[in-house]
């Protein structure tokens, strides 16, 4: 008996006329169909996760950072003029937290000071502004849309700003004991007008960054003139800034050199291991389809007890008939695997309707941005998962027909053909 002749029985056996054997076929399918779809939706969504989270960190952060380990603060000139040497798109920042206060409310925040054409190089902050200018004129800030709205602020509102640094100066600890130092000095708090208003999109972020001019900035840490916490650089192509870190910490012994994959180390391998961990887990449910697969094969087998007789008795060896039954399961994982990639593909070209509406059904926030940072439920197909998901698919479904194929293989012709 020719493949042909198997390929045909095999298919025959799958849409009897009949039988009730068509609709288990029908669940078998449809459990590989959703096993398929569950696994696309999810790893989709969770590289989406990925690499959009890999993009914003990237947008909002930079490619290398050269800092010092012992100092609040670095000179930047030297390690400016090293990345520019490299091609490499450089700039001086100054970061670090202060309180916030506007009227009577206070709120910790996270001051950027920078040159502004700089840092529009890479952040293209100008774009992301909602309203106001970027120019960061002498005691001018540019908060966000989330500062704004947490505050009340609108352009032209005045602000202040409490440095660590000054209010460090007022205060003695002794003895574990916190005592007002007595000086002639005033303190006051640096006033600034909001000039700009911007989104970048990473809530994260927008919660917690607000942008000064760098000579504000080291005036309000008490840094001398024109130095820097960090200087960031920026390269075309960021996942070859490995060769660029090693010769710069080459170049600048006394400095620390880190890339962004170094920063973001526990984050990066936290979201690979949960999309391993998740592909494991969900296979689990196409087994349970492959599962199914083997007990619609079993009753196929008792069903056509005579028919595998009459085979065998027109001379059909054992491994012919073995071989009819193991391609049913690989048919069924086949049709399954198709159908699944492409409601896969539908449930992620229509992820945030979806989203929506279930949340307007069960009236809860399904995908809480303060939570997850974003304003929507990102996804990217990749090509090698789709081929990966459908390949275990098929192997574990045909693989579920081998326990029927060779119960049928090893039934005697005789006791066959005299099955009522």
């Amino acid at each position: 008996m020719n493949f042909k002749t198997e390929f045909f029985l095999a298919r025959r056996y799958l849409r009897p006329k009949r039988s009730a054997v068509s609709v288990i076929t029908c669940i078998s399918v449809i459990g590989v169909l959703l096993g398929v779809a569950v696994l696309i939706v999810v790893l989709a969504v969770m590289t989406g996760f990925t690499d959009l989270m890999r993009e914003k960190l990237l947008a909002v952060g930079a490619h290398v950072q050269i800092d010092s380990p012992f100092y609040k603060c670095i000179q930047p000139d030297k390690a400016v003029d090293a990345l520019k040497a490299h091609h490499a798109r450089a700039a001086a920042i100054v970061s670090a937290p202060a309180l916030l206060q506007f009227g009577q409310q206070l709120l910790p925040k996270q001051v950027m000071g920078v040159y502004p054409d700089q840092i529009d190089q890479q952040m293209n902050l100008k774009k992301m502004l909602i309203a106001g200018s970027f120019r960061l004129r002498k005691n001018e800030i540019v908060v966000s849309d989330y500062i704004a709205r947490q505050l009340g602020l609108r352009l032209g509102s005045k602000v202040l700003l409490h440095s660590p640094e000054k209010l460090l100066k007022l205060v003695d600890l002794e003895k574990n004991r916190i005592k007002l130092k007595k000086t002639d000095e005033v303190y006051l708090p640096a006033e600034f007008t909001v000039a700009g208003i911007y989104s970048l999109g990473k809530r994260d972020f927008d919660l917690a960054v607000m942008f000064i001019g760098l000579e504000d900035a080291d005036e309000l840490f008490l840094f001398d003139w024109g130095m820097a916490t960090a200087v960031y650089g920026w390269i075309d192509r960021p996942d070859a800034i490995d060769q660029l870190a090693a010769q710069l910490r080459a170049e600048l012994p006394g400095d620390r050199v880190r890339t962004w994959k170094q920063l973001n180390e526990d984050l990066l391998n936290v979201l690979m291991v949960e999309k391993n961990m998740m592909f494991f887990l969900l296979v689990f449910i196409v087994l349970v389809a492959a599962f199914s697969i083997t007990n619609t094969l079993i009753t196929m087998v008792f069903q056509k007890t005579r028919e595998i007789g009459l085979l065998k008795a027109l001379g059909a060896t054992s491994a012919t008939v073995m071989r009819i039954f193991i391609l049913q399961g690989m048919f069924v994982g086949m049709v399954g695997s198709v159908l699944g990639t492409v409601a896969g593909i539908i449930i992620i070209r229509w992820r945030n309707e979806i989203l929506h509406f279930a949340s307007r059904v069960f009236k809860m926030e399904l995908f809480p941005p303060e939570f997850y940072y974003f304003n929507g439920l990102p996804a990217n197909i990749v090509v090698q998962d789709v081929v990966v998901i459908v390949l275990v698919t098929i192997i574990l479904c045909t693989v579920g027909g081998i326990v029927p194929a060779w119960r049928a293989a090893k039934l005697d012709p005789a006791k066959a053909l005299r099955n009522e």
